[in-house]
């Protein structure tokens, strides 16, 4: 390998633009405020991208939350974009299962995006692309989401005499969820071939917490938060150099500012208290927590749903100045989604039906075991599909 200098990578992944949550609005453009915050995130990241001195953009997934972006979501991606190219800096975009939509048929946004952002490479298709970069002496190994849905997924090999990148989004081998995080419809495991020794880096999308896979195998973690399981993420993205063709990779986190924090308190006894006692033990720890722009949630245990509701009225009152959101919550709460299976919203009942019939169709040996499992999951996640198509369309960022 003649590779003469270092090489700079910003490396980030999972900034889910479009995302919308706690439906409260921003005060200067009435949108969605954590709609507002992951696009200032994303901006953040990019502020620091072009101040520093790199020679490649590296977004690993999970550009947009759905993959039919709003329209305040498709701009905010192309006016960062356009500053990553006015700053000369080369840039690859892979696909994530958020963006990738599983009917291959119906296109995606990263089709338009491409004549918008004729400097940036996408690889958000369903195969293995690879972009070289000779000014670099890199080449990319693009494994997007949906190339890692293939019945055969692929299996890329470092180029001799050449820095080689694998970037990639899935869930890697062994990595242990943590902090409520859960699997999810249409996510993909990676296999064990993509985290190849042989690759100098490997720039991993889809766990929101960052941290290494392996010597050379790095999760960025995501822009900003979007749900509880993200809370021990310390949003943000990667600095990375890669030196000699032995040397492991320098790996530095880069921490973004102004990210709305979030906070669950320690669980409450209800038992024995009346509403106005609890709430004031919730107001007695949210003014000491000193976070105003906080989200915040806590567990009422043992208490009963009157005293719960009441506690809960006197604190939508009462915390306007002391966090930016606050959500109660029993353990029940926590079991709801399973108790209420299918009752609570035409899909979820289409899903409980959907799995009564292949059930069904097991029973009376219509269908084999494997054909089964398969037909199942490609179902549910269908389904799933139709569920966030459903709510892109709701969005009010699409209305405006």
């Amino acid at each position: 390998m003649t590779i003469s200098r270092p090489l700079r990578i910003a490396h980030l992944a999972d900034t889910h633009l479009g995302y919308r949550a706690f439906g409260r609005a921003d005060p200067e453009t009435g949108r969605n405020q954590r709609a507002v915050d992951v696009e200032r995130a994303f901006e953040a990241a990019v502020d620091a991208i072009v101040a520093a001195d790199v020679d490649l953009v590296i977004h690993a997934g999970d550009v947009f939350h759905q993959t039919r972006p709003s329209w305040a979501a498709l701009r905010c991606f192309v006016r960062q974009m356009r500053r990553i190219e006015a700053a000369g800096l080369p840039s690859l975009v892979i696909g994530g299962n958020h963006d990738t939509p599983r009917l291959r048929t119906t296109g995606s946004a990263f089709d338009l995006l491409e004549m918008a952002l004729p400097g940036v490479t996408f690889a958000a298709g369903y195969e293995l692309e690879e972009a070289r970069f000779d000014a670099l002496d890199l080449t990319l190994h693009a494994v997007p989401h949906g190339a890692l849905a293939n019945p055969n997924p692929p299996v890329p090999f470092p180029e001799l005499g050449r820095r080689n990148v694998l970037v990639t989004h899935g869930l890697a081998p062994g990595v242990k969820l943590r902090g409520g995080h859960q699997h999810e419809p249409g996510e993909e495991t990676l296999s064990g071939v993509l985290l190849d020794a042989g690759f100098d880096y490997v720039a991993l999308g889809h766990y929101h917490l960052w941290g290494d896979q392996g010597h050379n195998a790095f999760y960025s973690g995501s822009t900003e938060r979007t749900g509880w399981g993200d809370e021990p993420a310390t949003p943000g993205f990667l600095f990375v150099t890669l030196d000699g063709p032995d040397a492991p990779p320098e790996v530095v986190h880069v921490p973004l500012p102004g990210i709305r924090p979030m906070k669950t308190l320690h669980p409450i006894e209800g038992e024995e208290r009346d509403a106005q006692e609890l709430a004031g033990v919730v107001l007695d720890r949210l003014a000491a927590l000193e976070l105003p722009e906080a989200m915040v949630r806590v567990e009422l245990r043992h208490t009963p749903r009157p005293i719960r509701r009441e506690a809960e009225a006197i604190l939508r009152r009462e915390t306007t100045d002391l966090v930016w959101s606050l959500q109660v919550y029993s353990p029940a709460d926590l079991l709801a989604p399973f108790e209420r299976g299918a009752a609570d919203s035409p899909l979820a009942d289409l899903r409980a039906l959907f799995g009564a019939f292949v059930d069904e169709q097991v029973a009376a040996q219509g269908y084999d075991a494997p054909f089964a499992a398969a037909f199942r999951e490609r179902g549910d996640r269908a389904l799933v599909d139709a569920m966030r198509a459903a709510e892109a369309t709701a969005s009010e960022d699409d209305a405006a």
